[in-house]
């Protein structure tokens, strides 16, 4: 076992604090994208492509240049792993997780296809899938380069 992974006990109240904090503003985005008049695919992009950079970025920024397999892999006592690793709990996959939306995302562009706004629907699908990728590569980018227990 991974001494610096949290156990189930820590790890599911991090992850559920975090979820409820990012669900709790997707929900917000979702009605200020209501209050803008934008189209309701919109806000998922956009919670989307915030969730796919902070991923990255935090990912890095914590775990530094292992990848999550690896991270999860390693035996380390060291303190400050295992504090990464309850962040990385409560924020990557709690937060970033409540915040992004792809089950939302399906369901939009499944409701654009049956309004006959297949043009619509084919080019959100392509600007989530191309700025997602993007977003979270540059999160990867930025987080090493600001890790310094790399």
């Amino acid at each position: 076992m991974n001494a610096a992974k949290p156990s189930l006990r820590i790890a599911l109240p991090l992850a559920f604090a975090g979820g409820a904090a990012g669900t709790a503003l997707r929900v917000a985005s979702h009605w200020l994208g209501d209050a803008l008049h934008a189209g309701p695919w919109m806000s998922t992009l956009c919670v989307n492509v915030a969730a796919s950079f902070t991923a990255g970025f935090l990912g890095r920024l914590l775990l530094g240049h292992l990848t999550q397999q690896d991270a999860l892999a390693e035996d380390v006592v060291d303190p400050y792993e295992a504090s990464a690793h309850r962040n990385a709990m409560l924020l990557i996959t709690g937060f970033c997780g409540g915040l992004s939306t792809f089950s939302a995302l399906g369901l939009e562009l499944h409701d654009l296809v049956q309004q006959q706004h297949v043009l619509e629907s084919t080019i959100a699908a392509a600007l989530s899938v191309a700025l997602g990728l993007l977003a979270a590569w540059s999160g990867l980018w930025l987080g090493v380069r600001l890790n310094r227990h790399r």
